[in-house]
């Protein structure tokens, strides 16, 4: 069964480590903002910052800070269990949605109601985009 606790704290862990320990974390944002199909524009909205700002940690004319990483890893991981949850009501693991306890968002991903409904939608559409890639992660 799957564990949207466990997997957002996994994701989260990965991303976060894959970030700080790169090389160019410019570059590894830039691949995981591409990786889950969200321009530069929107992530710049859902981090509450300007696009020109992602843009320069991208090209690495900034280093990302702590504060940025850890909100957009936030972000990222919440984007990928959507992803996850619609991958499985695909293949039929599951039926409607996974009951979201009302402790973890409070404590891990502390978003309003509407926050959280914008990632569920762009996970779906990230979903839609590359179900292929995702439906053979999800089946192993």
């Amino acid at each position: 069964m799957y564990n949207i606790e466990e997997n957002f704290s996994k994701y989260t862990r990965d991303i976060g480590s894959n970030i700080l320990f790169s090389p160019l974390p410019g570059t590894t944002v830039k691949e995981v903002r591409k990786g889950i199909e969200v321009s530069q524009e929107r992530m710049a909205q859902l981090l509450g910052v300007r696009r020109e700002t992602v843009s320069r940690i991208e090209t690495g004319a900034i280093n990302p800070t702590a504060a940025f990483i850890k909100k957009f890893t936030k972000i990222v991981s919440t984007i990928k269990v959507f992803r996850d949850i619609n991958a499985l009501r695909d293949t039929h693991q599951i039926e409607g949605d996974l009951p979201l306890n009302p402790t973890f968002i409070k404590t891990h991903l502390a978003l309003t109601s509407a926050e959280l409904d914008a990632l569920m939608n762009i996970g779906s559409a990230s979903y839609r985009k590359t179900k292929k890639k995702i439906l053979r992660r999800i089946r192993i």
